[in-house]
């Protein structure tokens, strides 16, 4: 009896990993806009936001031998970069993005000590995810809509009711794969994966207009694509943080703000863990 029963928390547990892990694959995909940076951002951002575009504000597409607007092109290519990097670069910072096969994901990233951080909310109609991954741990909490997504959930409707909206710390083995998803490079590789090249950019002359985003100015790119216009809004003041970036033919609609605004990342109070909720779960369904 008591390896039957054992063998029954074993698969209690393994499933609700399995839910947990289904929902978190359907929304980390989906994994923020204005404000002002800090001295640090600064430094690392070099020059303001207009301050690249300057030299080729007065570049006309009829200047003899066409070097004017090339080197315009590559000015905005470079301004853009310079803000992807300066953004994500910032140990404190929120984005939000929105896609319309994932819903909405805010995420606060924070990295201290070369360590990433994170608190994270997921919607997509009535089902919702939170998660928050500390420097040791991942907690995740699922509405009932979330968890029913999950294949795994229709074998055992009783794990859904004991699961849902409850924080829990997952499995270590399911932290090492998340823990990174809040990490800068990820990110970056998410975001770069959306986009054009750069040297697809530095070969487009984009249409460039001054634009107020959140009551901020900014600066807005926007460049024709055959999928639809891909379009930049970078600060216009201080450090040329990239406020939005979108381009529908790639659902790709990110925002980002907050930056270096300081935010509190901890244990979710009353977490529970894997094996407790499996045992709920092995309770529940006698």
């Amino acid at each position: 009896m008591p390896s039957h029963t054992g063998t029954h928390a074993v698969r209690a547990r393994r499933s609700t990993i399995a839910v947990a892990a289904a929902t978190v694959a359907l929304t980390a995909a989906a994994v923020a806009g204005c404000g002002s940076g800090n001295d640090d951002a600064n430094a690392k951002g070099g020059r303001t936001a207009a301050d690249p575009e300057q030299p080729s504000a007065g570049a006309s597409a009829s200047s003899p031998g066409g070097s004017k607007p090339d080197h315009a092109r590559v000015r905005a290519a470079e301004l853009i970069e310079k803000a992807i990097d300066v953004t994500l670069e910032q140990d404190l910072l929120r984005s939000t993005r929105r896609m319309r096969t994932e819903g909405t994901t805010v995420m606060h990233s924070a990295v201290r000590d070369e360590v990433s951080t994170c608190k994270t909310s997921a919607r997509k109609g009535a089902a919702t995810l939170d998660w928050v991954i500390t420097p040791s741990a991942l907690y995740t909490r699922s509405s009932e809509g979330a968890l029913r997504m999950a294949p795994e959930a229709k074998k055992d409707p009783a794990r859904v009711q004991v699961m849902a909206d409850r924080w829990i710390e997952r499995d270590p083995r399911m932290y090492e794969v998340m823990r990174d998803m809040c990490g800068s490079e990820n990110r970056r590789r998410w975001l770069r994966e959306r986009l054009p090249s750069m040297n697809d950019l530095r070969e487009a002359t984009p249409r460039r207009r001054s634009v107020t985003l959140h009551g901020q100015p900014a600066t807005k790119l926007t460049y024709k694509r055959k999928g639809g216009p891909v379009e930049f809004c970078i600060a216009a003041q201080g450090t040329p943080f990239l406020l939005r970036a979108t381009y529908p033919a790639k659902d790709l609609d990110e925002s980002y703000d907050s930056f270096g605004k300081p935010f509190h990342v901890a244990a979710p109070p009353g977490a529970v863990s894997d094996i407790e909720i499996a045992r709920e779960v092995l309770e529940a369904a006698e």
